[in-house]
């Protein structure tokens, strides 16, 4: 569901719920017959009022109508990965970023020092550029652990899948602490 969508869905929800606030509110005579009574002879002899009445149904059938197709087919549609499309003199190739994440995961696990990552790949000039976040385990000097990373994961990812990376960032996040064991308390 896009933006959209949601900004229009909570316009109707809450015009939903100011009407069925009223329609409790005329079944429990909270409001009077008579007020009733006047809105409903106004929407039959004025005008103004009835195309405003009009109007205003109109676009609750529209919307509904718009959430009631969304809600059935929409859900059918599998949300299609981004791709990076290359070709040569046999065809084209489609290669999703998600397995350009996966091949840069594993590349940089085989560093020795990494420790917990994730891995973001967006495309970027007929290629892609590779964002690792990551834990070091503090055994090793970080300085050299990134650029071996880097390299591990650029050369890797481009023999296996062919697209170009720019560049590949590291972030280090922290010293991984894993299931150290806790130190005892000292008061």
């Amino acid at each position: 569901m896009n933006l959209l969508d949601r900004f229009i869905l909570t316009l109707y929800s809450f015009a939903l719920l100011i009407l069925s606030l009223v329609f409790m509110a005329v079944t429990l005579n909270l409001i009077p017959f008579i007020w009733v009574q006047w809105v409903i002879e106004d929407l039959y002899h004025s005008t103004s009022y009835s195309i405003l009445y009009t109007l205003a149904g109109v676009i609750f059938f529209l919307v509904s109508l718009r959430f009631l197709f969304s809600g059935l087919l929409g859900g059918r549609k599998e949300p299609r990965s981004q791709t990076i499309r290359r070709g040569n003199e046999f065809g084209e190739t489609e290669i999703t970023l998600d397995t350009l994440e996966s091949l840069a995961t594993r590349a940089a696990k085989r560093v020795r020092g990494i420790r917990d990552l994730k891995t973001r790949v967006r495309p970027f000039e007929g290629g892609a550029v590779i964002k690792i976040r990551t834990y070091v385990d503090g055994d090793v000097p970080i300085q050299p652990l990134i650029e071996q990373v880097q390299q591990n994961v650029k050369e890797q990812v481009e023999l296996i899948s062919g697209v170009h990376i720019h560049e590949v960032t590291v972030l280090v996040s922290d010293v991984y602490k894993g299931n150290a064991p806790r130190g005892r308390r000292v008061e």
